[in-house]
């Protein structure tokens, strides 16, 4: 567990008809040990640019402000219990974060037996928000609008004639690659699906399989340091460059140890990202931008960074219009959110029995890496470069 704080004059607070002076609890949860404890890194950094943002405004009603992070290694059931503790011991008041799937589709069951309001902010299987719980929320990507949206978009409009589809067989990876197929087929496209264990160490027998199929691209669900190992192996086949290898999940490509594991493998490589310095949807992108270079002295790279940072903020208005830190006020507050996030204005959908309730997602970027350098090839409107094929 580590905590975040800030020191302010604690003021009055109204918690249902309650004078309190009680510092207010954030609880986050999400990686800091197993496969995508990087992860764990990117929210720790959103997480105290929020709190500056926080400070500067002289806190929630003048009251401190604490963030409480605990650990769920990506795993079910250590997540259950970092959300349970959350709860039960710290009290806070709302929780956030999560990136993995199978870890947010048990924080949610927690989140509604005490009726906890819970922001899921990068975890995408589309059934966490098709239970319709009223106290979860998601202010961010969902398989279906990635698939939808993105990802059988820029396979049309890159005239692509021929996709090879692998993934993992976790909840996030067989929900992706089910839409992928389903959406390739309405569009009838040649495309085959491969499933690969979430936990291999290599994946030689479903690149031989790609091999032969000779797609002209490679849609890589795999998370983690996997998808490494498959950009890699993909290279030594000879799979690519003659055919494109996007990831379809993204913050892989961008953690520091990619160029490193991948080396030339990685020259063409494209992954999906709601994040680039020069696609900024609003001011408050442009003012997260400048204030983490300030602070750390080098640009944002894993885009989960701005998706903390804007989910604490998020929360924090939320709890700030509530003016009580009671469950059911959070709530309300929560499905009357209007607010300019870093990622874009974040409007909750309110009807229930439909995979909107309670959601609201960012825009999705298509980008390559080009001499180690980011460039959106997707969508148009917003390019900042052409594909191109890397020799």
């Amino acid at each position: 567990m580590r905590k975040f704080f800030f020191v302010l004059l604690s003021v009055c607070f109204i918690q249902g008809g309650i004078v309190s002076a009680a510092t207010i609890k954030i609880g986050v949860v999400g990686p800091r040990t197993g496969s995508a404890a990087a992860e764990g890194t990117a929210f720790d950094e959103g997480i105290a640019l929020a709190l500056d943002a926080i400070k500067a405004k002289g806190g929630i009603h003048g009251n401190p402000v604490e963030v409480v992070f605990e650990d769920t290694g990506g795993g079910p059931e250590k997540a259950a219990a970092a959300f349970e503790k959350l709860v039960s011991k710290d009290k806070v008041a709302i929780v956030l974060g999560e990136s993995h799937s199978s870890a947010a589709l048990a924080e949610i069951e927690v989140a509604k037996r005490y009726n906890t309001p819970f922001i899921v902010a990068e975890a995408w299987a589309d059934s966490i928000m098709e239970k319709n719980y009223p106290s979860v929320f998601r202010a961010g990507p969902y398989n279906t609008d990635v698939v939808n949206s993105t990802i059988a978009k820029f396979i049309q409009e890159g005239h692509f004639k021929k996709v090879s589809i692998v993934a993992e067989n976790s909840d996030w990876g067989k929900g992706i690659g089910a839409l992928t197929d389903a959406a390739l087929k309405r569009e009838k496209i040649e495309h085959s699906l491969i499933e690969v264990d979430q936990n291999a160490k290599d994946f030689y027998s479903a690149l031989n399989k790609v091999k032969a199929e000779k797609p002209d691209l490679v849609l890589a669900y795999i998370y983690s340091f996997g998808l490494h190992t498959f950009v890699s192996q993909a290279r030594e086949l000879g799979v690519s460059p003659n055919a494109l290898v996007l990831d379809g999940a993204g913050p892989p490509s961008l953690w520091a140890e990619f160029w490193a594991n991948v080396g030339k493998a990685g020259e063409g490589e494209l992954f999906i990202s709601p994040m680039h310095e020069s696609v900024q949807p609003n001011p408050e992108a442009k003012v997260f931008w400048s204030a983490y270079q300030k602070k750390f002295g080098k640009t944002p790279s894993d885009y989960k960074i701005r998706s903390a940072y804007s989910t604490v903020l998020l929360a924090a208005d939320a709890l700030t219009r509530a003016k009580s830190l009671q469950a059911n006020d959070v709530i309300t507050a929560l499905e009357h959110s209007n607010f300019s996030s870093p990622t874009g204005k974040i409007v909750f959908g309110t009807k229930p029995g439909v995979i909107h309730f309670h959601q609201w997602s960012p825009q999705m970027l298509a980008v390559q890496w080009q001499n180690h350098q980011q460039v959106v090839v997707f969508p148009k409107n917003v390019a900042t470069g052409k594909m191109v094929l890397t020799k």
